[in-house]
């Protein structure tokens, strides 16, 4: 088979925030709001020698996992299935879901080799981020988790709606589609985004 394709319900890619913006969201009296902390790694890229010794600190920080009820949880057991992949050059195409929420992602081990791509659709009804996330504007969102998360190509964190895969010998696309309007039978709905990879390449591409 050209495709691996491995069909699992959680989140797959290394998903890792600066330690403070993970504190701020479990308290917000605490940590470092993810626009502030945005702030000061632009500071540390255009002006490091402005930087308090306070901000240094901050930023010296570890990126975490945000949500160990994925594959975040359990990184020996992904690893061993990332380079597997590897060594046997399959093409690996994750497809997963569970999150409400739309991503897509390159799979990278722990040496920061591509190993594959992850799909991940939205839910159909049930609501994501925009529900627990009220006051964040989704495409603040949206762009910052793919500002701090590496590996992170694409989310939608308030639209629903499902994905579509088209696999051939070349290639294998994403589309993801949403509605509307979930609450009333009369809707319209559209394609929000499209993602590939290519056979070998182990990387997203538009």
């Amino acid at each position: 088979a050209k495709w691996q394709i491995f069909g699992q319900q959680v989140l797959m890619a290394r998903m890792m925030l600066p330690a403070p913006v993970i504190l701020n969201l479990a308290n917000p009296n605490a940590g470092l709001a993810i626009g502030d902390y945005l702030g000061l790694a632009h500071k540390a890229d255009t002006t490091p020698e402005q930087l308090t010794v306070q901000e240094q600190a901050i930023l010296s920080q570890p990126f975490v996992p945000y949500n160990l009820d994925a594959w975040d949880g359990y990184g020996s057991a992904r690893e061993l299935l990332l380079n597997a992949a590897k060594k046997l050059n399959k093409n690996l195409v994750v497809l997963s879901g569970d999150t409400h929420n739309a991503w897509a992602s390159n799979l990278t081990n722990k040496n920061g080799e591509s190993v594959g791509v992850e799909f991940a659709t939205s839910s159909v009804s049930s609501p994501g981020f925009e529900e627990y996330l009220p006051n964040t504007p989704p495409a603040t969102l949206q762009s910052v988790l793919t500002q701090l998360i590496t590996d992170l190509q694409y989310m939608n964190p308030n639209q629903r709606g499902y994905m579509i895969i088209t696999a051939k010998p070349e290639s294998c696309q994403s589309e993801w589609v949403f509605v509307s309007d979930i609450l009333i039978q009369t809707y319209s709905s559209e394609v929000g985004q499209t993602l590939k990879v290519l056979a070998g390449e182990n990387k997203l591409r538009d």
